[in-house]
């Protein structure tokens, strides 16, 4: 095994097929492209952009569905790609058997990978593989000696296990049978699970080699005692030697260090922390990323209180085919999406034309940050995208995506360092034209910040108001002998602007003036 491919439980057409077994379904199919994997399971739309790693399920035959693409069915449904019906099953019933089947897919994955990136060691991965496998499960090195093995495996393989002190050996009935075969050294060419038939009493074996780049550490094994290999068996056994061999690397560089997975770096670099030289050039490497590239972060959940694992794990793969060349975190029942500007660069309308659909279907809200430069920035992303995220949800509107930039200004009022209160950032000039308006019965509060909003232009603002210019003109006049404001200074108009903004945010609140 390649430590250099990086494979995930995506299981082929075969391995789909083979699931319906256990149920006791009867499952029919057609398959010409034995090697396309799927990643999950999708009704079909008309009108909609099929895509190749998606199993469709399809009622009846659709005129606009590609026929090189993988369909699902209750009766047979023609066409030149990968197919599969089910007659027993009615639509609602198959669809909840694949999402199930997808599911049960990406849970295997994640305990793979909990055991890889947490470090658990071998003789932790080689029990997980046994459970998997339903058979035996064990690693030796290029020497034969037995690095890992699953628990009982000692008892299945008497007497011929042998053993010294610290360290087992490869059963001995499976080194002769290795040696009397003169193909033998033929398989240490193979980069993915093969079959070794045993003979003389051997058992058979599933094996992958553990290739770290040109050197061979040594081969997986899984000694068939149990249970008949399956498809599935031989992408498993392949996951597990690629964790085998990171395990194997993680040893090499000492105990004392701990083998961080992309999502670890990702997330530790959301959190403002630097993760080790070597893992962030790993997530560079592995991602085509440059540290100075620019990025934006978007994060998103369900408006329900509820989690649906079936459909975030269907929604995290839709974000991957949306933004390629991406990383989309999946954690807390919150997607988070790290998009490289760089690499791909999307416009504000463009994020929100893509996310729409989405937000939509699953019924999520969304927060988006503003452009940051480089990786350093990249935790001032996740928490402009979090006030952003926040921020929809606290509207509880029809505004599904928030950018940061449309709450910057609510987000900096919410948070003013105490003792500091809202009112006490409004310009005097306000308080002054309320308290005339209040005493004089005029309307000079509302004049103003009309004529403000439309930057000082004469007829737009009497227009605004419904009224005359000259009664705008004589208002401004008697406005500016109040005021006493330099409004060609921008800086003054600005705060004024402001002045008038958080005044209309805050005007639902008790708003009592600083010193009264």
């Amino acid at each position: 095994m390649d430590s250099g491919q990086l494979l995930q439980f995506l299981p082929t057409m075969e391995m789909l097929c083979e699931a319906f077994a256990p149920a006791g379904l009867e499952c029919r199919w057609t398959i010409p492209d034995q090697l396309q994997h799927y990643r999950g399971v999708r009704v079909f739309r008309p009108g909609q952009r099929a895509q190749r790693d998606l199993v469709y399920l399809l009622s009846r035959p659709e005129p606009d569905f590609p026929e090189d693409c993988a369909a699902a069915g209750g009766r047979e449904i023609p066409g030149t790609g990968n197919r599969l019906w089910c007659p027993e099953l009615t639509e609602g019933e198959l669809l909840n058997f694949l999402l199930e089947f997808f599911s049960r897919c990406q849970e295997i994955q994640y305990r793979i990978d909990q055991v890889v990136f947490q470090n658990l060691g071998l003789q932790a991965l080689c029990d997980l593989g046994a459970e998997l496998l339903d058979n035996p499960v064990c690693i030796h090195d290029d020497w034969f000696i037995m690095t890992a093995m699953s628990q009982g495996m000692e008892t299945i393989m008497a007497p011929e296990y042998v053993a010294s002190s610290t360290k087992g050996f490869v059963p001995r009935v499976i080194v002769e049978d290795f040696k009397q075969d003169s193909d033998y050294l033929e398989t240490y060419v193979y980069r993915g699970a093969k079959i070794w038939e045993g003979i003389d009493g051997a058992p058979s074996s599933l094996y992958v080699n553990l290739w770290d780049a040109t050197v061979y550490q040594g081969r997986l094994l899984v000694i068939l005692h149990n249970h008949p290999f399956r498809h599935r068996d031989f992408l498993l056994a392949e996951i597990l030697a690629q964790g085998a061999v990171f395990l194997l690397g993680r040893k090499q560089l000492g105990e004392s260090q701990t083998y961080q997975s992309m999502d670890d770096i990702v997330f530790h670099l959301l959190q403002g922390n630097q993760p080790e030289p070597a893992e962030l050039n790993q997530l560079l490497t592995t991602l085509h990323w440059d540290q100075s590239d620019q990025f934006l972060c978007a994060r998103l959940k369900s408006q329900q209180t509820t989690a649906a694992t079936i459909l975030e794990h269907v929604l995290h793969s839709d974000l991957f085919q949306l933004f390629p060349g991406s990383y989309i975190l999946f954690t807390g029942h919150e997607q988070c999406l790290v998009v490289n500007l760089t690499r791909q660069p999307i416009p504000p309308s463009q994020l929100r034309y893509l996310l729409a659909p989405l937000c939509r279907d699953y019924c999520l809200y969304a927060g988006l940050s503003s452009p940051v430069s480089g990786l350093r920035e990249l935790h001032l992303a996740y928490y402009e995208a979090e006030v952003a995220l926040n921020q929809a949800f606290q509207m509880r509107s029809e505004k599904w995506i928030v950018f940061f930039s449309d709450c910057a200004l609510t987000h900096i009022l919410n948070n003013l360092p105490q003792p500091l209160q809202p009112w006490h950032l409004i310009s005097p000039v306000l308080w002054r034209l309320r308290d005339h308006d209040r005493e004089k019965g005029t309307q000079y509060f509302d004049t103003f910040r009309a004529y403000l909003l439309n930057e000082r232009n004469i007829p737009r603002t009497a227009q605004a108001l419904i009224i005359h210019r000259t009664t705008l003109l004589y208002r401004l006049e008697k406005i500016q002998s109040l005021v006493q404001a330099n409004l060609e200074d921008p800086e003054q108009r600005l705060y004024l602007l402001l002045s008038f903004w958080i005044w209309e945010k805050t005007r639902g609140r008790t708003l009592g003036q600083p010193g009264k």
